[in-house]
């Protein structure tokens, strides 16, 4: 938890950070959001700890489910995956038990991992209009082309635009 850290921007307000290391053991800096810091305040509080992570401080971001939670022991990752799994897959029943309908949607989350995450917020991103070097920097690519992969808004739009304007005037009388 100590790869969070917290500066002042040029107006003076306190903005949050992360350090992660990536591909390639390179090192960047990605936003954290005040939404995330008030979940993590709540995570923290919830584990006996105070709200905002120290610097230096060598817990690891995810604390163990069973046994001492104030333990400097990571969850594993295999351990990580399977409540991703669990969620994922309670989640998919929940859509399942509303209908039908949900089939389409419950089957997405059913095979979701940590990677569908990832790339989820790479589009969900894009599709806020958040500058595409931002995303690029936020996910540590070292291309352009490569963050222009989560671009769907603008395809989007272009199709809408050209069902809606690209007609022949048929119409299916049956």
């Amino acid at each position: 938890m100590g790869a969070f850290f917290c500066r002042r921007d040029a107006q003076g307000i306190e903005r949050w950070w992360l350090e992660v290391t990536g591909k390639g053991n390179q090192t960047r800096l990605v936003p954290a959001t005040d939404e995330l810091i008030a979940e993590l305040a709540r995570y923290r509080r919830v584990n006996g700890l105070p709200p905002t992570p120290q610097p230096r401080e060598t817990r690891p971001l995810v604390l163990p489910v069973i046994g001492r939670q104030n333990e400097e022991k990571a969850l594993s990752r295999g351990a990580l995956h399977l409540i991703l799994k669990e969620v994922f897959g309670l989640a998919a029943e929940r859509l399942r038990a509303r209908g039908p309908e949900w089939e389409a949607q419950a089957a997405v989350l059913a095979s979701a991992s940590a990677h569908w995450l990832r790339h989820t917020a790479g589009s969900h991103m894009t599709d806020q209009q958040v500058d595409l070097r931002f995303v690029r920097d936020n996910f540590g690519h070292a291309s352009i082309a490569t963050t222009s992969g989560y671009l769907h808004s603008e395809e989007d739009a272009r199709h809408a635009a050209t069902q809606e304007r690209h007609r022949i005037g048929w119409t299916s009388k049956t």
